[in-house]
């Protein structure tokens, strides 16, 4: 067919909404809704749609729209392979794939159906572009005004979030914004980790660890996990039935995150740095550094994603970095934490005599019902508790899919435990496990809101959970520091206090301790808790709870 097409065919209205939204439609047919590539493809086909107003010759459309015809190709292929939407996470993921793992990738995941609707893709696209005609000055004089007016502010919204802001993926869709994100984000992290060993190398402290038995100690790093919402600290629904029937725990009921963010949280948990004495975190070393000073094999297992700054950097000093995230091709889908467990026992068997393991989940990060699989879902009926008796179906969902994400983490600790269980029975040394959350969780409980955030900050944002199992020989060869530690579990805590804390734990001595802040020390002194400026303790008397 070498007739030009005629009329709408051939429009940038309808050249652009097929080349933008129809990947877009297949990622909502395989995914699930995303309100910022629907955002982002919008926002460019209006863009180029009114730019179409203003110029006359077609080379600029050709060039973009051949662009975003084979970034499409790439966004429709992840979408019906892996149920997945591009991200920073996905590209990281494919940069670590080498050839034959490509190769094997392609013969294992590509499909005829893909194909098909590749194919088809391929040829409308091109065939709209061969034929495409810019209205340009032709048409009427209202017509290019309304174009203006629609080219500066997408134009000014454009420039703004890439030129300026740097802001990708929240400007460019699918792998087009991944991908620069991406390098962004990859530059940053190897500069935080460069830092971070010239930190640990330039040290003027010291690190020691006199233990002549095996040593095993494990820290998790909970996420989004309220200690509200688990029946360890009185939940009413068995959100705990693994751990609860545990007689050889500690619970400290009476600790909570400095912020209810990930980044600032874990930034003053894993370093040395003090909110109130506003010490940096990038001059303050690490609780793998100082592991690793120690004499300590340390491993870093995540189900997070590799490029969020400061705790990616931290993790990266470990002597063995994880993360589960590269071996799903970036990919959320049935990423549970479970995937974790099979690393710990791979730490765990190290013939290092000294091991210091440090695992960050996913846990019940949102959305929650992506968080557990499906024999975890327990909780679809009543009893809810939140902020008021009469409760939405929608909030009544949300409720139940965090507390199923609370289970599924109940069983993952658990299991985590009976591992280190399994392996001080076999040799005789010191093994731990701490679990906590980098922040929690507000669910509807004392507010009309889900989700966590440093605006309207409620109690329920930063009560998190602090969970420790030791070993019999732990217990019984260190049994005054043990003591000393139960006598604290109700005492007032931040978690800008762990890092001294876990030094602690892991009998390591050091010029850098300051046992005013450990829980393990008698010596150990509360201080004021501040959360974004607020006191803890006028936060947690704001809360109001229906009885439960």
């Amino acid at each position: 067919m070498d007739v030009k097409l005629k009329g709408w065919s051939s429009h940038p209205a309808i050249t652009f909404l097929f080349i933008l939204v129809f990947p877009f439609v297949i990622e909502f047919i395989f995914v699930e809704y995303s309100e910022r590539e629907l955002i982002n493809r919008v926002g460019w086909l209006i863009m180029l749609w009114a730019l179409a107003y203003l110029i006359t010759f077609r080379l600029p459309f050709i060039l973009l729209g051949g662009l975003f015809t084979l970034t499409g190709i790439v966004d429709i292929s992840y979408a019906i392979e892996f149920k997945g939407i591009f991200t920073t996470t996905s590209v990281e993921a494919i940069a670590q794939t080498n050839a034959s793992e490509a190769f094997e990738f392609i013969q294992s995941y590509f499909s005829i159906f893909s194909l098909v609707i590749i194919l088809a893709y391929l040829v409308i696209s091109f065939l709209l572009l061969k034929y495409f005609i810019a209205p340009g000055l032709s048409e009427k004089k209202k017509h290019k005004l309304l174009a203006v007016g629609f080219f500066i502010l997408f134009g000014v919204l454009i420039v703004d979030g890439i030129v300026i802001k740097h802001k990708y993926s929240k400007r460019l869709p699918g792998i087009v914004g991944a991908y620069p994100e991406f390098l962004k984000g990859s530059l940053s992290l190897d500069n935080e980790i460069k830092q971070r060993e010239q930190l640990a190398k330039d040290t003027p402290y010291t690190f020691t660890n006199n233990e002549d038995l095996p040593q095993t100690y494990v820290f998790i790093i909970g996420e989004s996990a309220s200690r509200t919402h688990m029946s360890l600290y009185g939940y009413p629904r068995e959100t705990n039935p693994a751990l609860g029937r545990r007689d050889d725990l500690l619970l400290f009921d009476n600790v909570v995150s400095n912020y209810a963010q990930t980044l600032p949280s874990l930034r003053m948990t894993l370093t040395s740095a003090d909110s109130l004495d506003h010490q940096d975190y990038t001059d303050s070393l690490s609780v793998v550094d100082a592991a690793n000073l120690a004499g300590f094999e340390t491993w870093w297992i995540s189900n997070q994603q590799p490029l969020r700054g400061t705790y990616s950097a931290i993790g990266h000093q470990a002597k063995h970095t994880i993360f589960i995230s590269n071996e799903f091709y970036g990919n959320e889908i049935d990423r549970f934490d479970s995937h974790v467990l099979p690393k710990l026992d791979q730490a765990i068997a190290s013939k290092a005599p000294k091991k210091a393991i440090f695992i960050h989940l996913m846990g019940s990060h949102l959305r929650y019902d992506k968080r557990y699989p499906e024999g975890f879902s327990l909780f679809n009926s009543a009893p809810y508790f939140g902020y008021q008796d009469a409760l939405s179906d929608a909030q009544k969902g949300y409720i139940d899919s965090y507390d199923n994400s609370i289970l599924f983490n109940d069983w993952i600790i658990d299991s985590a435990i009976e591992k280190l269980t399994e392996q001080a029975q076999l040799e005789n040394g010191f093994y731990s496990l701490t679990y906590t959350a980098d922040h929690g969780e507000e669910v509807f409980d004392t507010t009309d809101f889900k989700g966590h955030g440093p605006d309207n900050v409620t109690s329920n944002m930063v009560e998190v959970p602090f969970v420790i199992w030791l070993s019999d020989h732990f217990s019984s060869s260190r049994s005054g520091r043990v003591n000393q530690l139960k006598q604290n579990e109700s005492a007032p805590a931040m978690l800008d206090s762990f890092f001294y804390f876990a030094l602690d734990m892991m009998g390591i001595e050091s010029d850098l301790i300051d046992n005013t802040k450990s829980l393990f020390s008698d010596q150990y002194k509360p201080r004021p808790r501040i959360i974004y400026g607020l006191d803890y303790e006028q936060l947690k008397s704001a809360a109001h709870r229906p009885d439960q």
